[in-house]
């Protein structure tokens, strides 16, 4: 069964996010970019809001950005992603990721990030991720947008594309998330393929990924996700 991850930016909204119904709470800081790191305080602040209740994941912005987990995190966040933003011309991308990846607390677990417009990030082509996750040390990938104002997963990957990464990520044995610019419709369209989770941080929101999280909105999400079963189509009411 598909589940909701909802991004959030402070406790506040990962209260709002809990209340909403969310599976899986990722916390970044969205006017840092996709990825947006957010600052240690924030994060530490979100753990003791959420409390153990859901999952936790935080995003650690590009790769070629430096950013670490503090080590005071282990055992508190579930799961830590870097993007590969400006690594396509890197011959040394791969060795790069995978020191990032070993200085992650060993509780964490490594997300891949492949993004669906990568020639717009500069980052390597989404297969290619794919195929690299595993021996990286990964456990879960990501499939997502880099360029927000670019138009949501749909514009940069064919259904029929996409239905094969997941696919392909199931027998990678990697929890699979599907992201970027989802509402309602693209969501429903994505249900019967099957992901782990779908992620969202505009279509929660009032005023965009840039506003505030809005618990009604989360709400509806986590509904749509929930009460999805093969061969029905909910009532789109959000």
């Amino acid at each position: 069964m598909t589940k909701l991850l909802v991004s959030v930016r402070n406790a506040t909204e990962a209260r709002i996010a809990l209340v909403g119904g969310a599976d899986l709470i990722d916390v970044k800081e969205p006017d840092r970019g996709p990825l947006g790191a957010a600052d240690l305080a924030t994060i530490d602040s979100v753990v003791a809001q959420v409390a153990g209740r859901v999952p936790l994941s935080a995003a650690l912005g590009e790769l070629e950005a430096g950013h670490r987990l503090d080590p005071s995190l282990a055992g508190r966040v579930g799961y830590a992603k870097f993007g590969l933003a400006g690594c396509l011309l890197a011959s040394d991308w791969t060795l790069r990721w995978q020191a990032a990846i070993r200085s992650l607390p060993r509780q964490v677990t490594p997300v891949a990030v492949a993004y669906a417009d990568w020639q717009a990030a500069r980052a390597p082509d989404p297969w290619d991720v794919l195929s690299r996750a595993r021996s990286v040390g990964c456990g879960a990938v990501l499939i997502d947008t880099f360029d927000k104002t670019a138009g949501p997963l749909g514009r940069h990957i064919s259904p029929a594309a996409l239905a094969r990464f997941i696919a392909a990520a199931r027998r990678a044995r990697l929890v699979c998330v599907v992201a970027g610019r989802l509402g309602c419709q693209e969501i429903e369209e994505i249900l019967p393929l099957a992901p782990d989770y779908v992620g969202v941080r505009g279509a929660a929101c009032t005023g965009g990924r840039a506003g505030r999280l809005d618990v009604k909105c989360v709400r509806r999400l986590a509904d749509l996700v929930h009460s999805w079963v093969p061969n029905y189509v909910a009532a789109r009411s959000c």
